[in-house]
């Protein structure tokens, strides 16, 4: 915003007034700590929740599936396991990498086949042994 010609402004009118510039916020989480040398809790960047949009925004390829929130939990999960394991925030590349090893497409759900929803059903985790049958660190 452009200064007012009539008016002029007094610097060090308050003694609370330094004319320091005002020091940089100290964070108090350890994780938004971001220097080169602190790699133990990776980069910031976007939460678990970002990784929930993409995978809303496009699951019209699993839509008409009857177990459609079990598939979407399926890929959701595995878009995090991958970006944990590099230590960063979840993209949608992960999303196309997931979607590209399942085999899963317009037509069909691709591995994701009724024996193996069965299985990821019943685990805490859905979709965990999956990471153990592919590999989706490539």
């Amino acid at each position: 915003m452009s200064q007012e010609p009539n008016i002029k402004i007094q610097f060090q009118e308050n003694n609370s007034e330094t004319s320091m510039p005002v020091p940089r916020r100290m964070p108090s989480r350890p994780a938004e700590t971001v220097k080169p040398d602190f790699e133990q809790y990776g980069n910031v960047g976007p939460d678990s929740g970002f990784a929930m949009k993409i995978v809303n925004k496009d699951n019209a390829l699993w839509s008409s599936h009857p177990k459609k929130k079990l598939i979407s939990a399926i890929i959701l999960n595995l878009m995090l396991f991958r970006a944990s394991h590099f230590g960063r925030a979840p993209t949608t590349r992960d999303f196309h990498l997931v979607l590209g090893l399942l085999r899963i497409t317009e037509d069909s759900t691709g591995e994701l086949t009724d024996d193996v929803l069965d299985i990821c059903s019943k685990e805490k985790l859905q979709g965990a042994h999956l990471s153990t049958v592919f590999n989706f660190l490539t």
